[in-house]
């Protein structure tokens, strides 16, 4: 994975023109599509030591409901619903991270720790400046990064207490996270001055390198831009990333060039890869469905 950063470094240095997005789109190898149970997903993970995939679902359609009628959903790896509402109680969740037998849940103002043997939320970490929590992470160390797309603010959760852990304008409008564990954490972003109502931006988005050495040298990536919502990592280091607004996904290679692979339609969420199985999982939250693209 180091790879990966030092190219997309250097191309923030020289400004390589050839990593402009190409308009061009192939057919997708669609593995299998799930919309049992599903409803308004956000998010979805693969587990390989359970097994098992699992959904947020923002159940009401609303990214800020504070009602609890949110519930995650878990599937079989073979795209088998186990239990569409397997564990219940949240509000519209969202971002998911796994730590062993932990699975975090961002959830508005809050972050759960769900056991995923016990089925069920065993802590909750109420966030007190928080607005939109978002995407969640870990790193090699079990540490968990959790970003607020309304704010300037990256949370963590450390030895089982969460803090402020970094605040920066550049990231400002910060959504899906990624990291190769150990050196850099990448964020990409939505866009500066979000209408709350519309979720408009007065700038599109971009990707910011974020160093766990030198936090305060981050570094932004232009080349990928729109209303972006997710970032994974395939077996051979590509990056995966979406574009929530147009539908798009993108990908990355590790000479930083960007093409764009398929579109989906507007609701384009959190994607992630199973690298296991070499799957790319595609939450449509204006679908009701998970998309599972064969890579």
């Amino acid at each position: 994975m180091k790879l990966i950063f030092i190219s997309v470094a250097m191309i923030v240095l020289v400004g390589c023109s050839s990593t402009k997005k190409k308009n061009v789109e192939v057919k997708p190898n669609i593995a299998f599509e799930i919309s049992e149970g599903i409803l308004h997903p956000e998010s979805i993970i693969y587990s390989p030591i359970h097994s098992a995939f699992f959904v947020s679902n923002v159940a009401s359609g609303n990214p800020m409901d504070t009602k609890p009628v949110g519930y995650l959903s878990k599937i079989s790896k073979d795209g088998k619903v186990i239990n569409a509402k397997w564990v219940t109680g949240f509000h519209a969740p969202k971002g998911l991270a796994i730590v062993g037998d932990d699975l975090y849940v961002t959830d508005v103002t809050r972050v759960h720790k769900v056991s995923i043997s016990k089925s069920k939320i065993i802590k909750t970490f109420n966030v007190k400046n928080a607005k939109f929590l978002n995407d969640a992470v870990a790193d090699a160390k079990g540490n968990i990064y959790v970003s607020d797309m309304f704010s300037n603010i990256l949370y963590r959760i450390h030895k089982d207490r969460l803090d402020d852990w970094l605040q920066d304008p550049r990231i400002e409008g910060g959504n899906g996270l990624f990291t190769d564990g150990k050196e850099h954490l990448l964020m990409v972003k939505w866009g500066p001055n979000i209408d709350p109502q519309t979720f408009k931006t007065s700038a599109p988005g971009e990707m910011a390198i974020i160093p766990f050495a030198k936090t305060n040298e981050i570094s932004l990536v232009t080349e990928i831009q729109g209303n972006l919502d997710g970032i994974s990592v395939d077996a051979s280091g590509v990056l995966w990333i979406s574009d929530w607004m147009n539908g798009d996904v993108f990908t990355m290679n590790k000479q930083g060039k960007v093409k764009k692979m398929f579109n989906f339609g507007q609701g384009t969420a959190d994607i992630s890869v199973a690298k296991e199985l070499n799957l790319l999982m595609i939450p449509q939250m204006n679908q009701n469905k998970i998309i599972f693209v064969q890579l």
